[in-house]
């Protein structure tokens, strides 16, 4: 009978060990997946807020959500060959529009041009139906680059979409470049 009980009591054991190591392992992954879920939707709804003060046109918002001198300071170090920068190949018109700045304003034509409403211009510049609609429709490809760094095509790959930038910083995603 002891033999009996002792091997009933062996196999009662693991299960017990087993269900508490299920139930401990769903207290981890439970949170950790909710977290990671979250975090891969933090910068569409970024995005979407900037879609909102785009439309809207709140200067405010807009402000809250964009780094104007990080942009600024991307331009200038794409115009820099030598150094690295988050904007990828720039479109003819871009650059045509950058080397008029320069000739009339001189080197602070980056610094004089690029301001929230030209931005929020650009952001535009692809939007299909209008200011009033936003530019989140004409929205044609945002995923991340990296763990920090997610990228927005505006407009069709074929043509001159609109890219814009966003960098993770802290506890906020900021936009840190556009370019087309």
């Amino acid at each position: 009978m002891r033999h009996s009980i002792h091997r009933d009591r062996v196999l009662v054991r693991p299960r017990l060990r087993q269900s508490r190591a299920k139930e401990a392992l769903r207290y981890v992954l439970l949170p950790a997946t909710a977290i990671l879920i979250l975090f891969f939707i933090w910068p569409y709804a970024t995005l979407w807020r900037l879609d909102q003060a785009v439309r809207v046109e709140d200067s405010a918002g807009l402000a809250a959500l964009v780094d104007l001198d990080a942009i600024r300071s991307e331009i200038k170090q794409k115009l820099n060959k030598d150094a690295d920068s988050d904007i990828g190949e720039l479109s003819d018109p871009f650059i045509r529009w950058l080397e008029e700045g320069i000739s009339t304003m001189g080197n602070d034509a980056v610094d004089q041009l690029v301001t929230f409403e030209w931005v929020r211009g650009q952001l535009l510049a692809q939007a299909v139906g209008g200011a009033d609609r936003g530019f989140l429709p004409s929205v044609s490809f945002a995923f991340f680059d990296a763990p920090d760094g997610f990228n927005v095509r505006i407009g069709p790959a074929s043509g001159h979409p609109v890219y814009a930038h966003l960098q993770l910083r802290g506890l906020k995603w900021w936009v840190n470049a556009v370019y087309h």
